[in-house]
């Protein structure tokens, strides 16, 4: 019985031992250290000009060439304006996406009261010249932002539009634009006036800011 505890008491020893020289032994080289750090890279694109038109409820004219952007809710005189950009120019990655997106309007003529404008992705191709009845037969996604007319001429609205700019990054076969309009009810003096791509300053712009 004694030999047989001392047989295991020395093993145990041992076992420890050599548990303690390998602990010993363990090292870790610096060379597999790594303390930098990743650094992307920002950039940003802007987009001036664009497409764009409105849609006259009241009259069939081509509006494509105008300086103007004209809106209203007027029960048979609205009128509703499309706005495209063309974001092939950016270049940006569509694994990166954007991280926001901001699209600016300047407003020359505000209505008397302030007014509150939607913007909502249109689903399918338009044309330069948009009667009113083919801008209704159009398909439009759920609108996606908002922006307050205000009541000061000569304004510049900024309106935040990362979430479709996004999407038409990573699909660009989905960008139409945006329908702008005012779903409120008519009063007097409601109309929106907005300088159009074709106007000699202050045309719409988007600004991208992004992740190579």
């Amino acid at each position: 019985m004694t030999v047989r505890r001392l047989g295991i008491l020395v093993g145990v020893t041992l076992g420890l031992g050599c548990s303690a020289a390998f602990a010993a032994t363990l090292s870790v080289g610096t060379g597999h250290l790594w303390a930098g750090s990743q650094t992307l890279t920002k950039a940003t694109c802007t987009v001036t000009g664009g497409t764009d038109t409105y849609s006259d409820e009241k009259t069939s004219a081509d509006n494509s060439g105008s300086t103007t952007l004209s809106e209203q809710p007027d029960s048979t005189k609205r009128q509703w304006i499309f706005l495209r950009f063309d974001l092939s120019s950016c270049n940006i990655p569509a694994t990166g996406g954007a991280d926001s997106a901001t699209l600016t309007l300047f407003e020359s003529s505000a209505p008397r009261n302030s007014r509150t404008l939607t913007l909502a992705p249109v689903l399918a191709t338009w044309p330069a010249n948009l009667p009113f009845a083919t801008a209704q037969a159009l398909t439009y996604g759920t609108s996606t932002a908002s922006v307050a007319t205000g009541t000061a001429n000569n304004t510049a609205l900024a309106v935040t539009v990362t979430a479709d700019v996004d999407s038409f990054v990573k699909s660009p076969a989905t960008n139409f634009g945006w329908r702008i309009s005012d779903g409120g009810a008519q009063a007097a003096q409601d109309q929106a006036v907005f300088s159009s791509s074709e106007a000699a300053a202050n045309k719409p712009q988007l600004v991208i800011n992004y992740e190579k």
